[in-house]
């Protein structure tokens, strides 16, 4: 029988810092990599930082955030990832986790 390893990634991401916290997601996703982890769960709104508050107003930094957050899952090759991050739909910015697996 395989084991599943569990990762809860303990991170403090920085308000508006969406490239920097893009860097310290992969940095911990290549540690748990190294580590045989199977998935890495991530803190609520890990890209973008918390609380975003009034750069949520800001359409461009939605944009960014989905940038990077596409950036961070094409570095999920060979482990699932689970990290929050805001989207934003039709009907509203929702408070958000995606789940990548193997990019």
């Amino acid at each position: 029988m395989r084991s599943f390893r569990l990762a809860l990634a303990q991170m403090n991401p920085t308000v508006g810092d969406l490239q920097g916290n893009a860097n310290k997601i992969l940095e911990i996703v290549e540690l748990a990599r190294s580590n045989h982890v199977d998935l890495v769960a991530f803190p609520e709104l890990a890209i973008c930082g918390y609380p975003p508050e009034d750069l949520l107003l800001q359409p461009s930094f939605l944009r960014e955030i989905r940038d990077a957050l596409t950036y961070v899952m094409s570095a999920s090759g060979g482990i699932s990832l689970v990290v929050g991050f805001v989207d934003q739909t039709a009907e509203g910015i929702y408070n958000a986790a995606a789940l990548g697996s193997d990019g």
